[in-house]
C-alpha cells in the first residue's frame, strides 16, 4: 500500500490529479483516521465474522419492522440491494463501506471535529475502482447480497428526491462490498488491497490548511449527514438505538 504524508491542501490535489490521470478518473475517497472497516465492525460486538452475519440479518430485519420508506424498487435482488443501502444511509451498522466520489467531503469527514479527538494524524484513503468487480443495482439485478464472493464496488444510482437519502448529495451512492471472510480485516492491512489502495496522511499540522480550502466550497457550519426534509430524523434515531442493541 503506497503512503503519502502532505502538508498542505494543494499537495492533495496535485496527488488526486495524478490519480484522475492515471485511473481515467475512476478513483473513490474515504475520510477515515482509523483504520478501514465496515461500520458493523465498529459497532458490533462478535466472536467471528459468522457472528457478523448473523448479527447483521438481524439488524436489518428490526430496521424493516420501523422502515415505511417507499423503495423504488418492488420485488427481486434490486429491493434487498436498495432496502440495505437506505439503512446504511440511516446509520445502521452494516458490511458495506461508505466510499464517495467527491474528495472535499472524504476530507470533510476526514477532519471533522480533529482537535476534540487528540491524534496526531488523520487520514485521506483513495481506492482505485477499476481494479474491482462492478455492480449498479437496477432492475433485474442478477446477484444477490450474499452471492457476492470477491470485493465488489456496489453503485446505487437510483436517488430520489421523493424518498430518503439524507446522503445523498454528498456519498455519491458508492460502497465496497467484501465477502464475510474479510470483513474484520481492515483493508489497510489486507494484502489484497496493496496495490489499489493509499493512505494520504494529513498530520495535524496540516490540517488547518485543508479545513481552510475546503471552506471555500463547503458550508463546514453544516453536518455532512445534515437531515432534508425527505429525511425521516426518527428513523436515524431509531438506527442508532438498534446499533447499540448489539454493541
Amino acid at each position: 500500500m503506497n503512503i503519502i504524508r502532505i502538508s498542505n491542501y494543494k499537495e492533495i490535489k496535485d496527488i488526486v490529479e495524478k490519480f484522475n490521470y492515471g485511473t481515467d478518473s475512476n478513483i473513490l475517497f474515504r475520510g477515515e483516521p482509523k483504520s478501514l472497516v465496515p461500520s458493523i465492525v465498529d459497532k458490533c460486538s462478535f466472536n467471528s465474522y459468522a457472528d457478523l452475519f448473523i448479527k447483521e440479518k438481524s439488524l436489518l430485519e428490526e430496521f424493516n419492522e420501523y422502515s415505511h420508506i417507499n423503495y423504488k424498487f418492488k420485488k427481486g435482488n434490486e429491493l434487498d440491494w436498495e432496502i440495505r443501502i437506505a439503512a446504511r444511509q440511516y446509520g445502521l451498522a452494516s458490511s458495506l463501506m461508505d466510499w464517495t466520489n467527491s474528495l472535499d467531503i472524504a476530507l470533510e469527514f476526514a477532519i471533522h471535529d480533529f482537535l476534540s479527538k487528540q491524534i496526531p494524524f488523520t487520514s485521506l484513503w483513495i481506492l482505485d475502482r477499476l481494479k474491482f468487480e462492478k455492480l449498479s443495482i437496477s432492475n433485474n439485478c442478477t446477484l444477490n447480497f450474499d452471492e457476492v464472493f470477491a470485493p465488489t464496488i456496489i453503485q446505487y444510482p437510483q436517488y430520489s428526491k421523493e424518498t430518503y437519502y439524507r446522503r445523498k448529495s454528498i456519498q455519491g451512492g458508492y460502497f465496497l462490498k467484501q465477502p464475510y471472510q474479510d470483513v474484520t480485516i481492515p483493508l489497510n492491512s489486507n494484502l489484497y488491497y496493496s496495490e489499489s489502495l493509499t493512505q494520504i496522511v494529513i498530520p495535524s499540522s496540516a490540517v488547518g490548511n485543508v479545513w481552510k480550502n475546503i471552506a471555500l466550497k463547503i458550508d463546514l457550519d453544516k453536518n455532512a449527514c445534515i437531515s432534508s426534509k425527505n429525511s425521516d430524523v426518527t428513523l436515524s434515531n431509531i438506527c442508532s438505538g438498534i446499533n447499540l442493541k448489539y454493541k
